[in-house]
């Protein structure tokens, strides 16, 4: 048997006004850059001394994809340190990149 537990008193109310959004601060954005960097460099000494085969391989993937996450965040916090609006990626007036 289940005990149910009801809770009575007033209800909190809804605020419709709309938060005010504080700017992004940097510290997280470069705890990020730094920890990114620092296995992104442990990686590259695995790789140094791991021969050919399926984990080089592997990692030698996980190398490329922490370069690219290294690279958006670095230009995350340029954004951020310039006060640069961000755009909304959704966005359909955006050009869609592609190759020639």
């Amino acid at each position: 048997m289940q005990k149910v537990i009801e809770l009575r008193g007033p209800k909190s109310e809804v605020v419709s006004e709309p938060l005010a959004v504080a700017p992004p601060s940097m510290e997280p954005i470069l705890a990020v850059v730094d920890s990114l960097a620092r296995t992104l460099d442990c990686i590259k000494t695995m790789c140094a001394t791991e021969p050919n085969g399926p984990v080089r391989d592997k990692l030698e993937t996980e190398r490329a994809n922490l370069v690219i996450g290294l690279f958006v965040a670095r230009v995350a916090a340029m954004r951020v340190s310039s006060d640069e609006p961000v755009l909304d990626s959704a966005s359909p007036n955006l050009p869609i990149a592609s190759r020639r």
